[in-house]
């Protein structure tokens, strides 16, 4: 089993995820071999919360101009997770 801290690596703090915190819903960026089932139980492991569903994305690496050079950005895996209606996620995202 993965390390909780290690598929977890940040919260997204953006405008859709402060409107989705209304419905217990909470967006973190995870470890690019990160599962549903992993992402889960890190939740429940680190925020002591139940967990009704995980969505994940894959995020593209997108096209970069670094001054006259041309790269990509880093792809990365975004997950959104809905906690049970009665709980919150305390820490991040208690000043939103």
């Amino acid at each position: 089993m993965k390390d909780a801290r290690d598929v977890i690596i940040s919260p997204i703090i953006s405008e859709k995820s402060h409107i989705d915190l209304q419905s217990n819903k909470y967006y973190f960026k995870v470890a690019k071999t990160a599962t549903k089932t992993d992402v889960e139980n890190a939740v429940k492991k680190l925020f002591d919360v139940e967990v009704e569903s995980v969505n994940i994305l894959n995020k593209r690496a997108e096209k970069k101009n670094y001054g006259r050079f041309k790269g990509f950005s880093a792809a990365w895996k975004k997950a959104i997770v809905t906690v049970r209606k009665d709980q919150k996620i305390a820490g991040f995202f208690e000043g939103m």
